[in-house]
């Protein structure tokens, strides 16, 4: 087992297919992260949500729906360094790129149903130019896995038309998606520490440096492996990294003065 599995960064081993509550729920993870900033602890916010002391103007059963969002999408990271910057880039605001790319990465890590449609559909029509993107996208993706993929859980019709509708609408919520009436792929702006945190976890996982070039995972930013190197220039540039590339040789390190105290896992 990978030492991302263990402390729970990524979960792509099976298809959980549980957003279908609400959509990126940005701004109340914001204030989640914003009172955990202020240094209060999980189950004191947990208890505040339940209490009506944060969100009080929301129904406790929807109070209780997206404690259980925020849960299970960023608080069961296992990797204590992943949560503390997750708190520290709830600093910046709940519009800012440093904390919604930080949010959008750890999404889909962690949601395997969104990562494939983004890195296959969305991203295929992306090269294609066909910048039109809808439901109806997402369910015909849907059905094509459903008929190739038996591990894909039995969903009612009711839930797998949320699913759908809150796949699209949460990656509008991150910027992949713009556009009401009719909805277009966009390039979301991506913050470099959060560009950081792909690197750090492809690391962890075994890549090489070519191979974390050329890692599929970049496709959720829509980059090719053109604006994937830029990145690693500027964070090399910046000494978070080493990165040189030299035809397809290339060498990469983490700086060890930027890991976490007691290094990569």
């Amino acid at each position: 087992m990978s030492n991302s599995r263990i402390l729970g960064m990524r979960e792509h081993d099976q298809y959980s297919l549980r957003n279908t509550i609400r959509a990126g729920c940005i701004h109340e993870c914001w204030l989640f992260f914003s009172e955990m900033a202020k240094g209060a602890g999980s189950e004191k916010v947990r208890r505040d949500l339940a209490d009506g002391v944060i969100l009080g103007k929301y129904a406790y059963s929807t109070r209780m729906a997206l404690w259980k969002i925020f849960r299970t999408r960023y608080f069961n990271i296992a990797d204590p360094w992943v949560l503390s910057e997750l708190v520290s880039a709830s600093e910046y605001g709940p519009e800012s790129p440093e904390f919604i790319s930080l949010l959008y990465l750890y999404f889909a890590l962690r949601d395997r149903f969104a990562f494939e449609f983004v890195t296959d559909v969305v991203w295929g029509k992306w090269l294609a130019h066909d910048l039109a993107i809808g439901s109806e996208d997402c369910s015909r993706f849907f059905m094509q896995l459903s008929q190739k993929d038996s591990s894909l859980p039995k969903v009612t019709a009711e839930s797998k038309g949320k699913l759908i509708r809150n796949t699209v609408s949460t990656l509008q919520d991150f910027g992949l998606v713009t556009g009401t009436r009719h909805r277009v792929i966009s390039r979301p702006t991506i913050a470099r520490r959060t560009a950081y945190h792909l690197v750090r976890l492809l690391n962890i996982e075994g890549l090489s440096g070519k191979e974390i070039v050329e890692s599929k995972d970049w496709r959720i930013f829509l980059w090719d492996q053109h604006d994937v190197s830029l990145m690693l220039a500027q964070l090399s540039q910046e000494k978070w990294i080493r990165y040189e590339k030299s035809g397809r040789i290339v060498v990469f390190e983490l700086s060890k003065e930027r890991q976490p105290a007691g290094g990569n896992p």
